[in-house]
C-alpha cells in the first residue's frame, strides 16, 4: 500500500509536540520555538495537530493560546503548488501578462508546437526548452520587472494557497523532527524584496519555476488531466530557507 511521506512526517512532529513540556523537547523542536515564539516559559505544555490534507498549512502549534499554523516541506526540488494549467495563466493574465508570453507559457507547458496539446510530436523539453529560448528570456524578463507581483506570488504559493478562503501558512518548515529550519512569511517577503534570480533560464517568478506536471514524451498518455495541471517548485528551497533564518528577523 502506497504511504503518504509528507503525511507521515507531518504526523511525526505531532506526536513529538502535543502535550509536551518545551523543556522535554529534543533540541532541535525547541529552537523551533524559540525561532516562532521567542522567550518562552521551558514548564509551559505545548499544543499541536494536523489539519485538513486541503489547507495550505500541515499542521498547527499553540503556546499560550497563540496558535500559528505551519507548512512543512523537504526534498532537493520542493513542490511547493499545484495549479490547473487555465487557471494559472488567467491569473498571470489579470495581473497583466502580455498576450505573447501567455502563448510562450502554454507553447513550453505541452513542448509539441502548440498551445492546447494537440501536437502529434512531444519533444524532450530539455531540447524543447533551448527551441525557444528566446522567448523563454523574454517570458522570464517580463514576469520579473515587478518586484510586487513577485512578492504577491510567491506568498500566494508558499503561504496562503489558491483556493479562497481556506487557512493561510503563518511559518514554512524545512526538514524534519530531527532537523529542521523555520522561515515566518515577513522573513520570506525581506529576502524577495533584496534578491533577485536572473540566472534561472527555466520559466520562474523570483525563486518559484513552474512546469508541466505531466509530458508524457516518447509514452502512452494514462492520465489526459494531468498534462493540464503545471506544478510550482522551489528548487534550493532548503538552502535558501538557511540563508533566510540566518539573516532575516520575522
Amino acid at each position: 500500500m502506497h504511504k503518504n511521506i509528507g503525511r507521515l512526517k507531518e504526523d511525526e512532529f505531532v506526536r513529538a509536540l502535543n502535550g509536551k513540556k518545551i523543556c522535554d523537547l529534543p533540541h532541535n523542536l525547541q529552537h523551533m520555538m524559540k525561532e516562532i515564539y521567542g522567550f518562552f516559559d521551558p514548564e509551559e505544555v505545548v499544543i499541536a495537530g494536523l489539519v485538513d490534507k486541503f489547507q495550505k498549512p500541515d499542521f498547527f502549534i499553540e503556546y499560550k493560546g497563540d496558535r500559528k499554523y505551519i507548512s512543512l516541506k523537504s526534498g532537493r526540488a520542493t513542490t511547493v503548488g499545484e495549479e490547473d494549467l487555465k487557471k494559472f495563466v488567467l491569473y498571470l493574465r489579470e495581473k497583466g501578462l502580455s498576450i505573447h508570453s501567455q502563448a510562450t507559457i502554454l507553447l513550453n507547458h505541452f513542448s509539441d508546437g502548440t498551445m492546447d496539446g494537440s501536437g502529434k510530436e512531444r519533444i524532450d523539453y530539455v531540447k524543447f526548452k533551448a527551441m525557444i529560448s528566446d522567448r523563454i528570456k523574454e517570458l522570464n524578463e517580463e514576469l520579473n520587472c515587478n518586484k510586487d507581483f513577485v512578492i504577491d506570488f510567491v506568498v500566494r504559493h508558499v503561504f496562503i494557497g489558491t483556493v479562497e478562503g481556506n487557512q493561510p501558512a503563518d511559518y514554512i518548515c524545512f526538514g524534519d523532527v530531527n532537523y529542521c529550519v523555520v522561515c515566518s512569511k515577513e522573513q520570506v517577503i525581506k529576502h524577495l524584496h533584496r534578491r533577485d534570480w536572473k540566472f534561472m533560464d527555466n520559466p520562474h517568478i523570483g525563486p518559484l519555476q513552474f512546469k508541466a506536471h505531466a509530458r508524457y514524451v516518447g509514452k502512452e498518455i494514462r492520465y489526459e488531466y494531468k498534462r493540464w495541471k503545471t506544478d510550482i517548485w522551489w528548487a534550493n528551497l532548503g538552502p535558501d530557507m538557511q540563508y533566510i533564518a540566518e539573516r532575516y528577523d520575522g
